[in-house]
C-alpha cells in the first residue's frame, strides 16, 4: 500500500486553498489592485526576499481569486527565468491571452495586437516574476505607455535589482515594496505539517524523521525544500514497501538534495 494519497500536494507548483502565514500580504496585493474595478490605474509593487518563502505562491493566490470572482479584471503572470528578453517576455503575454501570432511578426505589431485585445477588459494585472533574470527593460515602457489601467507587479530575490533600470523607468512605476520575510520556525512547522496531513497516508511519519526536515527547511529559509525532502523521503521509503518514512530514509532524501544542489550549481556555472 502506498504511503502517498495526493503526491501533487507536495510540488512546488501546487497551490493550496488556504495560504498560511501571508494573509497580511495577500491583503496588501488585493488593496494594489483593488482601484482597477474603478477604471483607475492600481499600485505597482515589487515583492523582495529571498527564495521559497511564499512570494510566488500569494501572488497567484491573489491571482485566483480575480479568476474566481471576476471576469473584468485580466491576470497575467510571467515567468522571466528562461523569458528574459523583451520580445520573448511579449510572445508569452500573447500566448496567455491566446493570441494568434504569424510567423516573424515584429514585436511591436505583437504588442499592438496585445493592447488590442486587452483594451476589452476594465484593467490588467501583470506579475513578472524572477524579475533579476530580465535583460531588458523595453516591455515595461510599452505596458506603462500603452495599457491605459493596469498593475505591475514584479517579484524577485535580488531587492538591488531597481539599481539596474533607468530612472526614468521607476519613476514612472512609483513602485511600492513589500520585503517578505523568512518564515518562523513554528510556521514552517505549521506549513510542511498541513501538507504532509493532505499528502500522505495517516500515521505514515516517524515524529523524527518530519522534524528533520522542518529542521532543515527552516534553517535554509526556503519551504520548498521541505517539501523536496518530504516527497523524496517517502519515495525512498514506499519503493521498499516500509510502512514508515523514518530518519534513514530522509538521510537519502539529504544526500539527493545536495546531488541536485550541486547539478544545478554547475549548470548555472556553465
Amino acid at each position: 500500500m502506498s504511503l502517498f494519497i495526493n503526491p501533487p500536494i507536495l510540488e512546488q507548483t501546487f497551490l493550496p486553498r488556504l495560504l498560511p502565514h501571508r494573509q497580511e500580504q495577500h491583503k496588501y496585493i488585493a488593496e494594489c489592485i483593488k482601484p482597477l474595478f474603478e477604471r483607475r490605474n492600481g499600485t505597482n509593487l515589487i515583492i523582495t526576499g529571498s527564495p521559497g518563502i511564499g512570494k510566488t505562491a500569494c501572488v497567484k493566490y491573489v491571482f485566483r481569486e480575480l479568476i474566481e470572482n471576476t471576469d473584468n479584471i485580466m491576470p497575467i503572470y510571467i515567468n522571466c527565468w528562461k523569458r528574459d528578453t523583451s520580445p520573448k517576455i511579449i510572445n508569452e503575454i500573447a500566448r496567455k491571452i491566446d493570441l494568434k501570432l504569424i510567423e516573424k511578426m515584429p514585436s511591436d505589431e505583437i504588442f499592438d495586437r496585445i493592447i488590442g485585445k486587452l483594451s476589452k477588459f476594465d484593467g490588467v494585472v501583470f506579475a513578472f516574476d524572477e524579475l533579476d533574470r530580465v535583460k531588458d527593460f523595453d516591455f515595461l515602457y510599452r505596458i506603462l505607455e500603452d495599457v491605459p489601467y493596469k498593475t505591475i507587479i514584479l517579484i524577485t530575490n535580488i531587492s538591488e535589482i531597481i539599481a539596474k533600470m533607468d530612472r526614468r523607468l521607476t519613476s514612472r512605476m512609483l513602485l511600492e515594496k513589500i520585503e517578505f520575510k523568512p518564515y518562523t520556525y513554528n510556521e514552517t512547522k505549521d506549513i510542511l505539517y498541513e501538507r504532509q496531513k493532505h499528502a500522505f497516508s495517516p500515521n505514515s511519519w516517524e515524529y523524527d524523521a518530519m522534524e528533520m526536515i522542518i529542521r532543515k527547511a527552516y534553517n535554509v529559509k526556503d519551504v520548498r525544500t521541505g517539501l523536496f525532502l518530504m516527497k523524496t523521503a517517502g519515495e525512498v521509503a514506499n519503493n521498499k514497501n516500509a510502512p514508515k518514512i523514518k530518519t534513514d530514509d530522509v538521510n537519502k532524501a539529504l544526500e539527493k538534495l545536495e546531488e541536485f544542489n550541486k547539478t544545478e550549481l554547475g549548470n548555472f556555472i556553465q
